[in-house]
């Protein structure tokens, strides 16, 4: 809830910070906070991309939000994903 919080406290379209991305030692993270002007490219995305390229193409409205927890840098979506982490890595 912090990491949200602090992503939140950073966002403001108005001033140009469209979207928020959490960072880890120089390292973006998840979950991104995007703004609505964002949101018709969010919709258009195919398959497993994820927002990067959105990001990539929006710079100058991404805020990067340090945060201290290297959690930010686990991408869990998808059901094995998530047992990998539950488990551990697979042998």
């Amino acid at each position: 809830p912090a990491h949200l919080d602090q992503l939140i406290a950073a966002f403001s379209p108005q001033e140009g910070r469209a979207a928020c991305i959490p960072t880890y030692q120089g390292k973006r993270g998840n979950p991104a906070l995007l703004g609505r002007q964002l949101f018709p490219d969010v919709a258009a995305l195919e398959g497993d991309r994820g927002a990067r390229a959105l990001i990539r193409d929006n710079a100058e409205a991404v805020a990067e939000v340090p945060v201290d927890s290297a959690g930010i840098l686990l991408d869990i979506d998808t059901p094995a994903a998530l047992k990998e982490l539950a488990t551990g890595p697979a042998s």
